[in-house]
């Protein structure tokens, strides 16, 4: 296949489209991939990307396509600014890409409008567009704007309808996400499908913790206002009087300074470790120290029923998860007992389990294998790659809503 990938991050950005389209390329596929110019998360373009350098480059096999960006800032007009930049001049650079592919992949982060250019593709080519959508839109939004009464997210809303209306079919990570797209942006139920996240297959993530008198809890990824730092920093405080525990955070993110203040204020710093953002080929060594992963998001929007792609890793390595989460990533911990659960913002349950490790960790000896056969049965590569495949093959077959 010549498959065309839509996207506005892209390598050296550190997301799995990554991964899919190296993939895709070393099974044969000609792979495009119209991007933007790398600055996420710090919001600054490296200088070897600047004054138009770079705008086509070959990465692993996959013909990469840059676009014009603005940097992401904080705040809602620097955002837009970032939002708006990629969406507009990926849709121009759109008008001039040949138009010899076989089928549009729009890899769905947020902003829903990374996919717009998809759509400018699929009106030019008569292409099928499939849509892979990580975050549901406008739902997404609700952690800036909770009322949907506003303009700004009622305009939002009917750009994200326009959008998903004219993908040829769309895939969720989470089953409760099927329900939303059909009730709330009115796609039908033949065009949904369901293909969680895959997490990197490798023995070398499987870990026997390091060998010391602490138990070292571990959160892994974005730190964000979805997350609910605040959940676990909360456990944290109401269980700081017992000994030798350490609760670890690897990541960045828009809460990652308010969260440090917080560890200041509740005097939790001697306890709590912040380690920044590290490559992935540095994930061995966080694993290595774990004796447990942490979960945590919150539930006051449907976003909360997603299953963040962490869990995935955390099962591939083998660790036991404790989480403060409901929806899908809740029936997975309990069906693969891989670990224990409580509802979402739930800090009071998060720290009596939390306790419990701390005290009794022969009890949860066996939940890291339980998550690491569950992930090689559920969320490998191979198993994504080959539903992704049978999924674009099915579409190329049916061809384009006109």
């Amino acid at each position: 296949m010549k498959i065309l990938v839509v996207c506005q991050y892209y390598y050296p950005e550190q997301f799995k489209i990554n991964d899919i389209c190296e993939q895709l390329a070393q099974e044969g596929h000609l792979v495009t991939v119209l991007t933007g110019l790398p600055n996420y998360p710090t919001g600054k373009v490296p200088s070897s990307y600047r004054w138009g350098r770079k705008r086509k480059e070959i990465i692993n096999g996959v013909e990469v396509q840059r676009c014009f960006e603005v940097g992401r800032t904080n705040g809602i007009v620097g955002m837009a600014l970032n939002y708006g930049s990629y969406m507009l001049s990926a849709s121009f650079k759109a008008l001039f890409l040949k138009k010899d592919f076989d089928i549009i992949l729009v890899y769905q982060l947020s902003p829903v409008t990374m996919a717009l250019p998809g759509i400018v593709l699929k009106k030019l080519s008569k292409k099928p567009l499939y849509l892979y959508s990580c975050d549901i839109w406008p739902e997404s939004m609700k952690n800036i704007i909770s009322d949907e009464s506003n303009i700004i997210y009622r305009l939002t809303k009917k750009l994200s309808t326009y959008i998903y209306s004219n993908c040829d079919h769309i895939t969720v990570t989470s089953k409760p996400f099927i329900n939303y797209f059909n009730q709330e942006h009115s796609i039908p139920m033949d065009k949904i499908s369901y293909l969680p996240q895959h997490a990197e297959d490798s023995n070398s993530y499987v870990h026997s913790p390091t060998e010391n008198d602490t138990t070292d809890f571990m959160f892994m990824g974005n730190i964000g206002i979805s997350q609910d730092i605040d959940c676990i920093l909360n456990a944290v405080e109401t269980i700081s009087h017992i000994p030798k525990f350490k609760v670890h955070f690897v990541g960045d993110g828009s809460c990652l300074e308010q969260s440090k203040q917080t560890v200041v204020e509740k005097k939790l710093h001697d306890i709590v470790e912040f380690h920044g953002r590290h490559p992935l080929e540095k994930m061995n060594e966080f694993y290595s120290l774990a004796d447990v992963c942490l979960l945590t998001l919150k539930a006051d929007n449907l976003v909360g029923l997603t299953m963040p792609s962490k869990l995935q890793g955390y099962m591939a390595a083998g660790k036991p998860v404790i989480g403060a989460i409901d929806g899908a990533a809740q029936e997975v911990i309990k069906e693969s007992q891989c670990g224990k659960c409580v509802d979402a913002g739930d800090y009071k349950g998060l720290a009596e389990v939390m306790k419990d490790f701390v005290q009794h960790p022969d009890k949860y000896k066996n939940y890291g294998e339980n998550g690491r056969e569950y992930f090689e049965e559920h969320f490998t590569k191979d198993i994504f790659m080959s539903k992704l495949s049978n999924e674009l093959n099915r579409l190329m077959e049916v061809g384009a809503i006109v």
